[in-house]
């Protein structure tokens, strides 16, 4: 990963972007649209990042997604039923549903999620010694929260245990997040679906933005692309694949908000 990160130039993005004739932007959710809060049911997206994506899913120029670890239910009811032109992927890439398409592609019809059975103990495990924290299950990977455990210093600790134990399992990679451990399915993560979606395109502007480690599998399937331009949400120093970065989501979509200034439709 990269040492350091730039903060996004967005004088050279908007020049780039009024140039661009075909455009692609691919956003996580938490902590990239939206702030990250102690209880995700309250991560709802704003009326201005909403106006953002209407304006940028109205100009024919754009292809928009969002790629988020977030259900097909949560991405329907807050996203999908206020924007048809927007693209969505859930759980990571588990389902996938293009622009003005109904119905979700289940990505892992026929792929063996055995291992979750293992995963899942080692987490009750956990679970039971450490109040406060919960299990999130999901059809490709099973994730423990911990952010409201009634003992953070020591709940971090038994995190890195809980992740030694979890790397023993086959099939699945091991992820720590903000204040979360998860595991999940080999067979899927945002960077393939990101190839999925760039298959046979040719974009001359990609604008990419996430903000944790599952994101960089994005910015990782972005390496060597000229028109890309991956964007991490947090302090200059983080390390990651992304060549820039915002402070913080509101960044993210006031970045937007002068993008679509220039948009097709942009008045509508």
């Amino acid at each position: 990963m990269n040492k350091y990160t730039k903060p996004l130039n967005t004088t050279s993005l908007v020049n780039t972007y009024k140039a661009a004739r075909k455009r692609l932007f691919l956003f996580d959710y938490d902590g990239t649209l939206t702030p990250i809060v102690n209880n995700p049911a309250d991560a709802q997206p704003t009326s201005a990042l909403l106006h953002c994506l209407q304006l940028l899913c109205k100009d024919p120029a754009n292809t928009t997604w969002v790629i988020s670890g977030r259900d097909q239910l949560f991405l329907d009811t807050y996203l999908g039923s206020k924007i048809p032109r927007l693209g969505l992927s859930a759980e990571h890439g588990s389902f996938m549903k293009k622009a003005d398409i109904y119905d979700w592609t289940d990505m892992l019809k026929d792929a063996d999620m055995s291992w979750k059975e293992k995963a899942l103990a080692i987490f009750e495990k956990y679970t039971q010694s450490n109040p406060g924290t919960v299990i999130e299950q999901k059809k490709s990977s099973i994730t423990w929260h911990y952010r409201n455990a009634s003992d953070i210093q020591k709940t971090t600790q038994q995190s890195q245990l809980c992740f030694d134990e979890l790397k023993s399992i086959v099939g699945v990679d091991i992820l720590i997040g903000k204040m979360n451990v998860e595991a999940r399915s080999t067979l899927v993560n945002k960077g393939e679906v990101v190839k999925r979606i760039k298959e046979n395109e040719d974009y001359d502007f990609i604008f990419c933005a996430g903000d944790d480690q599952t994101d960089e599998d994005m910015f990782k399937a972005l390496e060597g692309d000229r028109q890309a331009f991956c964007v991490s949400v947090g302090p200059l120093t983080k390390k990651t694949k992304a060549k820039y970065s915002v402070e913080s989501s509101e960044d993210i979509v006031g970045t937007l908000g002068q993008l679509v200034s220039f948009s097709k439709n942009s008045a509508l």
